[in-house]
C-alpha cells in the first residue's frame, strides 16, 4: 500500500565501506558510499568522488567529507523527517553497531509518493461521498467543503474555502467552534446551524500531539424529520382536542358510570384514575377482594382505547399452573397431546389492540413470572409449540389483593417483575373506608335484583339499612351485593326481613347508627317530575349526608364533597338546606 511509509529496515542500504584509521583506500572501490569516523563523528563521501581524488593522490584528510547523522533502528518517522533536510546520509545503528545507512533523497521521494497517494485517496473519498463534510483549521478557516455541504447549505466550495466559517454562520450556531475550543467531540447531536435547518451532527478535533489543529464535522439533514415530528405532535394535540370535544358533545359517555359512590375516598380514587388514563403508563391496582378492581381496570381501558377495543380479563388464581403458558400465549396445533388440532389463541392474541387485565397477579407461578417478565421487557413472545415470534399489541393492567412486597420477602414473587408492574399503583378503598356509599350501592343492587327476580320490593327498611351501615364488610362490594340479592330472594310481599341478612346483627345496637337516606323507592317514584328536580333532590341528599357525616362542620363537609366552603353555602341556600337539617 503505497500511501503508507515502509519500515526503516526496508530502506536501509548495507553496501557501504567504513574507513577506520585511514585504512587501505583501494579496497573501497566496489561500494557506492564510504564512511569514516573521526573523533566520534561520522562523515560520508561518494565512492566516485573518493576514487577521483585518490587518483590525484589527495589525502583522505583533505577530501570534501560530508557530515553524516546517526539514527537508531527504532527511530520514529518524525525524527527522521527532521534530520533528512540537513544530511545526505543517515547512519543506522543497532545496539552501538552501524548496520547500514539511509539516503535522504530516497526518503524524501518515498514520503512524497506516500503523500501523493494519500491525498489522492482523500480527495476521491470527499468527491465521492454525498455527505456533508467540512473541516476548519485552528484559525477557523474552512479547509474542506464537500459537495454534500454545498447542497445542504447552498454555499459553493469556491466561496468558502480559505475563509473563516464564521463569515457564513453565526458563531453561536457553529458546533465545530465549541469543539475547537474545548477539544470535546460531539456524537449524533441534533443541531440547528440556521433557523431553517436542522442537522444531526458529529464533530471531532484534529490533533497533532496535544495540539488541536482543526475540527472535522459531518452533518446529516434531518429538517424533514423534525418538521414531520412537529406536525405529528400537532396532530396528536388536535386529536386530543377532538376527543375532548367529542366527550363534551356526548356527555352520556362516562367510563366511570359503573363505579358507584360519592364518598371522598372514591372520588379521589376516580380522579387519580382519570389522570392515569391520559397516559400509557402500566398500572397496578391494589385493594381487598371485592372492591371492584376490574371496574377500575375497565374504566382505564375505556379512557385509553376506542369503543370496539377488546378488554380481556384473566384471574390468575383460577388457572392451573400447568396451563398458564398456553392460556396467556396460546399454542400451535400439535403442541401437546389433547390440544386443539387447530391450535388456540392466547389471551395476548385476544387482547390485540385493547387491554389485557391480569387480576390476582400475586398468584402467578414463579416459573411463569420469568416468562411474563421477558414479555414486559421485550414486548415479544412465542406460542407454545410455535417458532414464530409474536409482538404484544395490547396494554397490560394488573391487580392484586395481596402484599407483593411480603411475597417478595418470602421468595414467592420476583422483585424485578414487581418493579416492571408497579410503574403506577392505585389503591382502591375498601367499603369500610367509604361506608357512606353503602346507601347508594344498596339501592342500586335493590333495583337490580328486584327487576331480575320480579319482586315488588320498593324500599330498604331503616333497621336493615342501619345493619348494613354497621357491618365491617370484609368482602367489600361483592359481599354487599350478595347480601342485597339474598334479601330480595327471600322477600315476602315486597318486604325485606333483617333476619335474612347473611351476617349476625344485634337489633338493640342498631338504633344508634346514623342513617343517611330514609326516602323510599315508592316515595321517589311518586315524586318524579323532571330531570332537573330529580338532580336537585339527589344533590340535596348528598349535601345532607355530608353535613351529618361532618357533624354540621361546614369546612369538613365541603372537604368531603370536594368543593369550596363558598360553593357549599351557595348550594345550601339554593336547595333550602338549613344548618340544622
Amino acid at each position: 500500500m503505497k500511501h503508507l511509509l515502509p519500515s526503516i529496515e526496508k530502506l536501509i542500504h548495507k553496501n557501504f565501506t567504513m574507513i577506520v584509521n585511514n585504512g587501505d583506500i583501494f579496497q573501497h572501490d566496489c561500494n557506492p558510499v564510504i564512511f569514516q569516523k573521526k573523533q566520534n563523528q561520522y562523515y560520508s563521501l561518494s565512492n566516485t568522488v573518493f576514487s577521483n581524488l585518490t587518483a590525484y593522490n589527495v589525502s583522505t584528510d583533505d577530501m570534501p567529507w560530508n557530515q553524516a547523522e546517526i539514527i537508531n533502528l527504532n527511530e520514529d518517522w518524525q525524527t527522521i523527517a527532521e534530520k533528512i533536510t540537513n544530511y545526505d546520509h543517515l547512519l543506522v545503528m543497532n545496539q552501538s553497531t552501524v548496520i547500514g545507512y539511509l539516503v535522504s533523497s530516497e526518503i524524501a521521494h518515498i514520503a512524497l509518493q506516500s503523500y501523493t497517494y494519500l491525498k489522492t485517496y482523500y480527495d476521491t473519498i470527499l468527491d465521492t461521498t454525498d455527505s456533508s463534510i467540512s473541516v476548519i483549521d485552528k484559525d477557523k478557516n474552512t479547509v474542506v467543503w464537500t459537495s454534500g455541504a454545498e447542497k445542504l447549505f447552498s454555499i459553493k466550495k469556491e466561496e468558502i474555502i480559505g475563509k473563516p466559517m464564521t463569515d457564513f454562520f453565526q458563531n453561536q450556531m457553529l458546533e465545530n467552534i465549541n469543539t475547537l475550543e474545548t477539544g470535546k467531540s460531539v456524537r449524533h447531536k441534533q443541531h440547528q446551524p440556521r433557523e431553517d435547518l436542522f442537522v444531526l451532527i458529529n464533530t471531532n478535533p484534529v490533533k497533532i500531539g496535544e495540539d488541536i489543529v482543526g475540527v472535522v464535522v459531518t452533518e446529516t439533514d434531518v429538517t424533514y424529520q423534525v418538521q414531520l415530528n412537529k406536525e405529528l405532535n400537532n396532530a396528536n394535540k388536535t386529536i386530543q382536542t377532538l376527543r375532548e370535544e367529542v366527550s363534551r358533545i356526548r356527555p352520556s359517555y362516562n367510563p366511570f358510570n359503573a363505579i358507584k359512590g360519592s364518598s371522598a375516598p372514591i372520588r379521589k380514587t376516580i380522579e387519580k384514575v382519570k389522570q392515569i388514563g391520559t397516559t400509557q403508563a402500566r398500572v397496578l391496582l391494589l385493594g381487598d377482594s371485592g372492591v371492584g378492581k376490574e371496574l377500575f381496570a375497565r374504566a382505564i381501558h375505556d379512557i385509553r382505547t376506542d369503543e370496539v377495543a377488546p378488554f380481556i380479563a384473566v384471574n390468575c388464581g383460577a388457572i392451573p399452573p400447568s396451563l398458564f403458558e398456553s392460556e396467556l400465549f396460546g399454542y400451535e396445533k400439535g403442541a401437546f397431546s389433547g390440544a386443539n388440532t387447530q391450535g388456540k389463541k392466547g389471551k395476548f392474541d385476544l387482547a390485540k389492540g385493547g387491554t389485557l387485565f391480569l387480576d390476582e397477579i400475586g398468584e402467578l407461578p414463579l416459573e411463569m413470572q420469568v416468562k411474563f417478565l421477558r414479555v414486559l421487557q421485550e414486548g415479544k413472545y412465542y406460542a407454545v409449540g410455535g417458532t414464530k415470534q409474536k409482538q404484544t399489541e395490547c396494554q397490560i393492567i394488573t391487580a392484586t389483593n395481596k402484599d407483593l412486597q411480603t411475597l417478595i420477602d418470602e421468595g414467592k414473587f420476583r422483585e424485578d417483575l414487581y418493579y416492571r408492574l408497579n410503574i403506577v399503583s392505585i389503591k382502591i378503598p375498601p367499603l369500610r373506608e367509604r361506608i357512606e356509599d353503602v346507601v347508594e350501592l344498596s339501592h342500586m343492587f335493590l333495583y337490580e335484583f328486584a327487576t331480575k327476580y320480579n319482586r315488588e320490593v320498593n324500599e330498604i327498611p331503616k333497621m336493615i339499612m342501619r345493619a348494613l351501615l354497621s357491618h365491617h364488610w370484609p368482602g367489600n362490594i361483592r359481599e354487599l351485593r350478595n347480601a342485597i340479592e339474598r334479601l330480595v330472594v327471600f322477600s315476602v310481599n315486597g318486604e325485606l326481613d333483617i333476619h335474612d341478612l347473611p351476617f349476625q346483627t344485634d337489633p338493640s345496637q342498631l338504633n344508634s347508627v346514623d342513617i343517611f337516606d330514609t326516602q323510599t323507592l315508592t316515595e321517589r317514584k311518586k315524586g318524579v317530575s323532571s330531570l332537573k328536580e330529580e338532580m336537585e333532590t339527589h344533590e340535596k341528599d348528598i349535601i345532607i349526608i355530608a353535613l351529618e357525616q361532618a357533624k354540621h362542620n361546614k369546612n369538613k363537609a365541603a372537604e368531603l364533597l370536594g368543593v369550596s366552603r363558598a360553593t357549599l353555602y351557595n348550594k345550601m341556600n339554593k336547595l333550602n338546606i338549613s344548618d340544622t337539617t
